[in-house]
């Protein structure tokens, strides 16, 4: 029997054959009409990059890149900094230069990150100035397999603007990739440790070329050249890499760079830039919904267009919080995406945004994908739910020096097993359920844990949520059980017995609730339940009675 196959429901691109800083340069449609316009405004001092000024810097840096300390093709720099308007830069100069980007998250410890210079053959660490650079140079001394030089990333900014100045001579076009662009290595990423080891995503030029073209069009109101973005998502995540340092380079459009996230002041620089299309992740949302900050700078409303949430599951409740609280015409959508799939897999098309508020949209163009039955191993009824596997140019070369990974995950035929779990309706409208390895198993019932974390976060006095499954050795069964964040009138018990007055007997709190200070989050907004399920000593209200763990 066929495959049961779910085609996108925007029409087909031409694929792209070349490199990214040839897609970037040669093949955008803006960049000549645009030059003149600031790509990157520091949102602390104002200052500014113009389109053309950016690529007099990216040129100046590559050759700094290559003469100083020799980056070639192939070689691979880790990059380990905040973010800043020349950080953008400095990924498109190492990959002018020929060299591999494997971006660092600023959360890792110091082991993390020696295990990923190692995992990754680096040769040079780009380090921010500070702790982050001494850091970086004490991993560089450790690093034994491999000679590994650790370069300051405002030394390197400095330098190339100074030679820039100084009338320093061109660096000449990148090297040109036509069908190599398949095999040609550009981003090293590694997975953000929610569940097992890290892993190397290798991200090929192909890939994440065609991952912008894609996006692009997908979201052409998302990405509007005449847009002013909120840029503080963090430049060394997948996330950001396609939103602002390639999709909005690619169409010339502002960014408000951010060096890192301030609730204020992210609400003072909206009202200050006039910020239109904001990215951001639902712990954002949630503040959006739920801070008193957000009655003092009520005039964000005049200027919001688009609120962009991916990186984690957004409700249809939260969504609809945020529009109610805020006001204004602004649009409320979504996309999701994994590092896998370059990242970007599903675009809401707001040409229909209140319709189907809560799914993620569409399939970005030339992307195919099935649902699998996890139980059967054969295609799920039409619709699903079942595991989500794709089939598409953005999908991942495989992962680094990982075989048994791979080919765990690349099950043949161009498919890619997701992991997650997934539906579709007979519009094309997709819906995440939730992650399979994170499905609760109550009872022999399955709990989706997006579902519960959903339906708490509408409580008037829960600020965030998680939720995981807790084993009971007694009844040989995971039960649910809820981490919340409340504000100084939550009550846990009253709370719980909320949630289980909402829900089927399967889905109730039986595990117990437990509140905590902060809900423990990767950097791109993803509940990191590892830590939650490792926690011991917590007062957890709820169970058959009060237990301390």
């Amino acid at each position: 029997m066929a495959p049961l196959i779910y085609k996108s429901r925007y029409a087909d691109i031409p694929e792209y054959y070349g490199s990214i800083p040839e897609l970037l340069t040669k093949h955008s449609p803006y960049l000549r009409s645009r030059s003149d316009v600031a790509l990157f405004t520091d949102v602390n001092t104002g200052k500014t990059l113009s389109v053309a000024e950016h690529y007099a810097y990216v040129r100046a840096l590559s050759v700094v890149l290559k003469t100083r300390f020799n980056i070639t093709p192939g070689t691979v720099v880790c990059l380990y900094a905040p973010n800043d308007i020349y950080l953008p830069g400095v990924h498109h100069a190492i990959l002018w230069a020929g060299g591999v980007v494997s971006p660092v998250n600023s959360a890792y410890t110091e082991a993390d990150i020696k295990e990923q210079v190692e995992s990754a053959d680096a040769r040079l660490i780009i380090a921010k100035k500070g702790a982050m650079a001494e850091l970086g140079a004490r991993v560089a001394k450790a690093v034994h397999t491999q000679k590994v030089v650790c370069a300051v990333h405002d030394d390197l900014v400095a330098d190339a603007l100074c030679n820039l100045k100084a009338g320093a001579g061109p660096a000449g076009d990148p090297e040109k990739l036509t069908k190599s662009a398949k095999e040609t290595l550009a981003y090293l990423c590694f997975s953000s440790g929610t569940t097992g080891k890290f892993k190397g995503v290798m991200t090929s030029h192909f890939n994440m070329t065609n991952n912008v073209l894609q996006s692009v069009m997908a979201g052409a109101v998302q990405f509007n050249p005449n847009g002013v973005y909120a840029g503080f998502l963090p430049m060394t995540h997948i996330y950001a890499l396609n939103s602002h340092i390639y999709a909005t380079v690619y169409i010339c459009a502002q960014v408000i760079v951010f060096p890192q996230f301030d609730f204020e002041m992210f609400l003072k620089a909206c009202l200050r830039y006039q910020m239109s299309h904001i990215f951001l992740v639902p712990p954002v949302m949630v503040l959006l919904a739920k801070s008193p900050l957000v009655d003092k700078y009520s005039e964000i409303k005049k200027y919001f267009q688009i609120v962009f949430s991916g990186a984690a599951p957004l409700s249809k409740t939260l969504a609809e919080a945020v529009k109610a609280r805020i006001g204004g015409t602004f649009v409320v959508c979504q996309g999701y995406g994994l590092t896998e799939g370059s990242p970007v897999i599903n675009i809401t098309p707001v040409n229909r945004p209140d319709e189907k508020v809560g799914t993620i949209g569409w399939l970005v163009p030339n992307l195919e994908a099935r649902l699998i039955d996890e139980q059967t191993g054969e295609d799920a009824p039409r619709g699903g739910p079942g595991e989500l596997v794709l089939r598409g140019p953005n999908i991942m070369m495989g992962y680094l020096n990982n075989p048994t990974a791979t080919t765990e995950t690349l099950i043949g035929d161009g498919w890619m097993r997701t992991g997650d779990v997934a539906s579709v309706d007979d519009e094309g409208y997709w819906t995440i359920v939730d992650r399979s390895k994170e499905m609760i198993k109550s009872k022999g019932f399955q709990v989706a844990p997006a579902e519960l974390e959903a339906l708490l976060l509408q409580h008037p006095h829960v600020v965030d949520a998680a939720v995981i499954g807790h084993w009971s050795e007694e009844e040989a069964t995971e039960h649910p059980r809820a981490f919340v964040v409340m504000t100084s009138q939550g009550d846990a018990a009253q709370i719980k017995q909320w949630v289980d007055e909402q829900v089927a007997k399967h889905k109730k709190l039986w595990g117990g609730i437990v509140a905590i200070d902060q809900i423990p989050k990767s950097p791109s907004g993803k509940i990191l339940r590892r830590f939650l399920k490792e926690r011991v000593g917590d007062i957890v209200v709820g169970t058959r009675k009060i237990a301390r763990l």
